[in-house]
């Protein structure tokens, strides 16, 4: 048997033309050479696909999200220190399915270009707002219906003050969710199984203008931010529903920068204090280390020297300590140098601040942007008949807090019903007109007498005229003792709802 294999014969160069192949397999030597060359085409086959795959998986990996694409290396360098460092990207930025995968290959054309053309967002804007919801990504792992146990948090903070002085704070998260047994929903986690809608008025879902939450029947019952009462409102919500900007809360909506959070400075700071990175014992150096991180400096070189002004502060204000202790002077300056490296990326215009974390209500409103008791529902007249609740203990319980090294034994739990008294928590900052007869016969049936040491509230000894000092309470306190119980988003916009006017 012989064959001929050949080309149409077409005038080109001589180096163009192709050669002849002629296979005669009546010969041994030429159908040897039909074996190998068979075989070369297999393996070159298999290493095309393992190939292609192996590529393929590799542009799906956190390393190449994070270091092949430079305008996405601070999100890699905080992905890393997060709790899902070993997830990859594409399982929450893409997830599965084909149409997201084609979706996500199209969008990161657009970004490529961008990036060759150095036309890309700087920060890079969050939130993704075309990010798959939370239901087809995070519950793949995570099963917020399902109702979780009461946890016990103890949170410790440093004072501001010389001493640095240790603010702990013990209080229990109402996780709640969905009991299937009792058909109750509950706690942190019932946004989760009620559905929740809302309409933002701005990119970063921090300002709310309307709250829907799904009755029962079906109906929204439908809360509106006090701005919005003056509006047409049934015509701004259907608009809404129209441009597709009703958004149906999901897991993201609180836990928004679980991957990528930039902790504030003063978090941060409390954490390298506690952990002994920076000696506690040196005076002030927690409220200079928050100062001196707060800003946004242009470069890192500039941060890096205004933090070394740190040993400047100590050679003038407290020249003995300096002269005695200048290794745990300079230990602090490299220690704040590296979080600065962690959480301030000048090339990219991001900082701690960029990015509002809305899994807690301080330094950002957080929670308090729907539960701040003015975004409310109104009858056909227009009266208000019902509010979304700033109450805090809905989530959490009213906090134990102890200053310094003392300790502070609470009372044992309480089984029963709470008193009518205490079912506002406002009860917590209104409750001064007790009596002591009252404090005696009904407060200490419960609590004991060591609860009046928590320091957050009874030691603090506020004066008869705090309405109109508490400029000069505030200022002498700080916000690390006054927070505590009144929320700067909360209770100081009920008298101040323009904001309020730092002091020159």
């Amino acid at each position: 048997m012989r064959f001929r294999l050949s080309l149409p014969k077409l005038k080109r160069p001589g180096w163009l033309r192709w050669p002849k192949i002629t296979l005669d397999l009546n010969q041994e030597a030429d159908r040897r050479k039909l074996a190998f060359g068979c075989l070369g085409v297999f393996f070159i086959g298999i290493l095309v696909v393992v190939s292609g795959y192996e590529g393929y998986r590799y542009t799906e990996s956190a390393e190449f999200c994070g270091t092949a694409c430079h305008p996405m290396a601070p999100q890699f360098d905080r992905y890393e220190a997060s709790a899902h460092a070993n997830v990859e990207c594409a399982k929450c930025h893409i997830g599965p399915g084909a149409s997201f995968f084609v979706k996500s290959k199209i969008d990161g054309a657009r970004q490529v270009v961008a990036v060759l053309l150095d036309t890309y967002d700087r920060p890079i804007k969050s939130p993704v707002h075309d990010l798959r919801p939370a239901r087809e990504i995070c519950e793949q792992c995570h099963n917020p219906s399902t109702f979780r146990d009461n946890i016990i948090k103890s949170v410790v903070h440093y004072s501001s003050d010389e001493e640095n002085t240790a603010i702990t704070s013990t209080f229990i998260l109402k996780m709640g969710g969905w009991e299937e047994y009792t058909g109750i929903s509950e706690g942190i986690h019932w946004h989760i199984t009620a559905p929740v809608y809302y309409i933002a008025a701005d990119e970063q879902r921090q300002v709310i203008l309307w709250v829907g939450v799904e009755q029962p029947d079906g109906s929204l019952k439908e809360y509106y931010s006090r701005d919005m009462l003056t509006m047409a409102q049934s015509n701004f919500v259907e608009e809404a529903f129209a441009l597709g900007e009703v958004r149906r809360m999901d897991c993201i909506d609180c836990h928004n920068r679980t991957a990528h959070l930039i902790p504030p400075p003063d978090v941060v700071v409390d954490q390298a204090l506690g952990a002994g990175k920076i000696a506690r014992d040196l005076p002030y150096i927690r409220l200079k280390a928050v100062e001196l991180l707060s800003p946004a400096y242009p470069t890192r070189e500039a941060g890096f020297e205004a933090i070394e002004g740190l040993a400047d502060f100590y050679r003038q204000k407290y020249p003995d300590v300096f002269r005695s202790r200048q290794k745990e002077v300079q230990a602090a300056v490299d220690e704040l140098k590296e979080i600065f490296s962690q959480s301030q990326f000048p090339d990219m215009n991001l900082s701690w601040d960029t990015n509002p974390n809305n899994a807690r209500h301080t330094p950002f409103p957080g929670c308090f942007r729907c539960h701040d008791d003015k975004h409310v529902s109104v009858d056909e007249s227009g009266r208000e008949v019902d509010s979304i609740s700033v109450k805090c203990n809905l989530c959490h319980t009213v906090p134990i807090v102890g200053e310094g090294d003392e300790t502070i034994v609470d009372a044992p739990v309480i089984a029963g019903a709470v008193p009518e008294s205490h079912s506002d928590f406002r009860f917590t900052v209104e409750h001064r007109t007790v009596t002591e007869q009252q404090t005696e016969a009904e407060c200490y049936q419960c609590h004991g007498k060591s609860f009046c040491s928590n320091e957050a509230c009874h030691n603090l000894d506020h004066p008869e005229d705090m309405v109109f000092t508490h400029a000069e309470e505030y200022e002498q306190r700080g916000e690390q003792v006054c927070y505590t119980c009144h929320q700067n988003f909360v209770l100081c916009s009920r008298c101040h709802p323009g904001g309020i006017i730092e002091n020159p």
